[in-house]
């Protein structure tokens, strides 16, 4: 995702068979994953994603009242973060339903805030959501365990 890529709200009728669009961030995996890299860098990078999230939701007409914009933020491999917007509340519910036993959200529980933890402005009426992800790859014999956090239009 750049800049560009937000300048303003997406548009479904570009992708009509799709009622969501989604763009990774515009990192290299190698380096905002790496341990070298500082958290300093991370943390920017979240809080510029979050900033985003609100500079569209600025943007929305009466068309685009019913989406929802939100970030996910993925730890603690930050490279598969997104943005996403939800142009209907059905898919938006059904993005929400990880109970595979390939994928699974555990909530995480209330005492727990990436935003305090990172040192993050969450704008008035954006939501913060965690949940525990644990992701089964039967073909490479992995199990790969970590969080995912939403900020947005999440309620």
């Amino acid at each position: 995702m750049t800049i560009d890529d937000t300048e303003t709200i997406p548009n479904p009728e570009k992708d009509p068979y799709r009622n969501y669009w989604h763009s990774h961030l515009s990192l290299s995996k190698t380096y905002i994953d790496s341990a070298n890299t500082p958290n300093s860098v991370r943390r920017f990078c979240m809080q510029a994603t979050i900033d985003r999230v609100q500079y569209l939701i600025s943007l929305k007409t009466e068309k685009e009242k019913d989406y929802r914009i939100l970030t996910s933020i993925c730890l603690p491999d930050y490279f598969d973060s997104t943005m996403i917007v939800f142009f209907d509340d059905d898919t938006f519910n059904r993005f929400f339903t990880r109970e595979s036993e390939y994928l699974r959200w555990i909530p995480l529980p209330s005492d727990r805030d990436i935003a305090k933890e990172w040192h993050l402005r969450v704008p008035e009426g954006l939501e913060l959501r965690g949940y525990k992800q644990i992701i089964k790859d039967v073909e490479e014999d992995d199990l790969r365990v970590g969080e995912i956090w939403f900020v947005g239009e999440i309620g």
